[in-house]
């Protein structure tokens, strides 16, 4: 009998350091205390499956400052990674930062569905690893496509980014002849439900469940998601997924016996704190500079903007959206304009600090400005409106935005425009009015449309946007945005109208 043991990590986004940067305590999370809980020996692999250099404050920080190795290159080669691939968030700092990783790596990039044209970087499809023990595992990295239609040209114009499955059917065959077990690493997740199987999405951002389908893999190790699956047996393949932020990491270990049969299980491990190594203190310094910066102030509102439960705020309507449109349409001068929230935010104090916009906008979206007419402005509060379940007159987040992952961030809020959905109707005919400036929207109207560049490509369920015609951008990044609102205006007065109205 054989053994392996697998360490796997997915979606860091950049939390080093045991915090999430809401404030300044420490907390059970970060990449430095995951690594001081491996054991590696000649049968054990550490992998990671992407969106790594992006998503925190530490890393927001970075890219908009000099330096020459990523720090997160530098931990994951004292944790001694073997393998990584790419997440679509790895892009979104373009081609200098994203080398700064992945040429300072130990470890082997794969992905087969990314090439560096300039072949500056090495990414290779596959790798073959022959263990101490003798088991020889064909490890295989692949991404989602939808980088095409998410990044931004100039953050991937050194690379050709092709369709996921293709790719893995192009070299799967020619990895498994030579191997006694083979590892998908995809960063990407399930467009079916784990338990009932049933189909939940008809795009290709998330192939898991079809992978598992066509080709047997023997371990399936996935991300994007960010889903927590300790491990289970999907048709004959072994899945598994982490959670985002350096929060749990997954241990898997493989029993493979002479008569070929194998045994597999894994769990997700809490992360424990423990600074005491010299890495911890090696980017101190960094994390300080950041902390310091964090604290910044910028400006002043009149009411503090905090969250509340997501279906509260969708229902009844949300300052902190209308402060967010309030700024998206100042800097973009459209008539209205649509954000949305990711699944956890801080919100912001009166006294606005860095700390308050870096955690509560956390990604570097830019603004596009479209021409959008009121046929395709209805099917947009359509899409909104099906977040809702009326269960016995109470309202509550309908399925389709929980499942198979949880995606309130799909749920949009609009400013300068007044509209009412009827959740007593079936969805797809829940809008019953649509105002600008008090006058009826009619399908021939049209309106600009401010909102952020990733969902202007259609992104999350509203495919109809990639044929309005885009009529401006703003190409500084959102948290820069909002910080530029604040020197402009001192003494911000908080938009307070309520837009939506919910009849249940």
């Amino acid at each position: 009998m054989k053994k392996l043991k697998i360490y796997f990590t997915s979606d860091i986004h950049g939390y080093i350091y045991p915090t999430n940067y809401r404030d300044d305590t420490e907390k059970n999370m970060g990449i430095l205390n995951i690594i001081n809980q491996f054991e590696k020996d000649g049968n054990t692999l550490i992998i990671d499956g992407g969106d790594t250099i992006q998503g925190s404050p530490l890393t927001n920080y970075l890219s908009n400052n000099e330096f020459d190795i990523h720090p997160l290159a530098t931990v994951m080669n004292e944790g001694q990674y073997d393998y990584v691939t790419l997440g679509n968030h790895d892009f979104n700092y373009g081609y200098d930062y994203l080398k700064k990783y992945l040429s300072n790596l130990n470890g082997k990039c794969l992905c087969t569905n990314v090439d560096n044209i300039t072949k500056e970087i090495c990414i290779l499809p596959y790798d073959i690893k022959t263990m101490e023990n003798g088991l020889k595992v064909g490890i295989m990295g692949f991404t989602t496509d939808f980088i095409n239609r998410w990044e931004r040209p100039l953050n991937i114009k050194n690379f050709t980014i092709t369709d996921t499955f293709k790719s893995v059917k192009k070299y799967y065959v020619e990895l498994k002849k030579q191997c006694d077990l083979v590892i998908g690493v995809y960063h990407g997740g399930f467009e079916n439900d784990l338990e009932s199987h049933e189909k939940l999405s008809n795009t290709n951002e998330n192939i898991a469940y079809k992978l598992c389908q066509e080709f047997d893999f023997h371990i399936l190790l996935t991300g994007h998601q960010h889903m927590e699956i300790p491990g289970q047996y999907l048709h004959n393949t072994y899945i598994a997924q982490t959670p985002p932020n350096g929060t749990k990491f997954l241990e898997l270990n493989l029993e493979f016996h002479d008569d070929l049969s194998k045994n597999i299980s894994s769990s997700l491990k809490k992360v424990e704190l423990n600074p005491n190594n010299a890495m911890y203190y090696k980017f101190l310094n960094l994390e300080k500079q950041v902390q310091k910066w964090l604290d910044t102030p910028v400006g002043f509102l009149d009411i503090e903007l905090q969250p509340s439960t997501h279906i509260n705020m969708a229902t009844n309507g949300s300052y902190l959206a209308n402060f967010i449109n309030q700024v998206q349409l100042d800097a973009s001068g459209a008539d209205i304009s649509v954000t949305s929230f990711a699944n956890s935010i801080k919100g912001f104090n009166k006294n606005v600090t860095v700390r308050d916009i870096t955690s509560t906008y956390m990604f570097p979206n830019t603004l596009t400005i479209i021409e959008i007419d009121g046929k395709t402005l209805k099917l947009a509060l359509e899409k909104c409106a099906s977040y809702f379940d009326n269960i016995d007159g109470e309202l509550q987040v309908s399925t389709r935005f929980l499942k198979p992952k949880v995606e309130h961030y799909n749920y949009d809020y609009f400013s300068n425009l007044s509209y009412i959905f009827d959740i007593n109707k079936e969805v797809g005919n829940r809008v019953v009015s649509m105002k600008f400036k008090g006058k009826d929207i009619f399908d021939n109207d049209t309106l600009t449309l401010a909102m952020n560049n990733y969902r202007a490509t259609g992104a999350g369920g509203y495919d109809f946007y990639r044929n309005c015609r885009v009529v401006g951008e703003v190409l500084n990044e959102m948290p820069d945005i909002i910080i530029d609102y604040f020197r402009a205006h001192k003494k911000v007065v908080v938009d307070k109208n309520q837009y939506l109205t919910v009849i249940k």
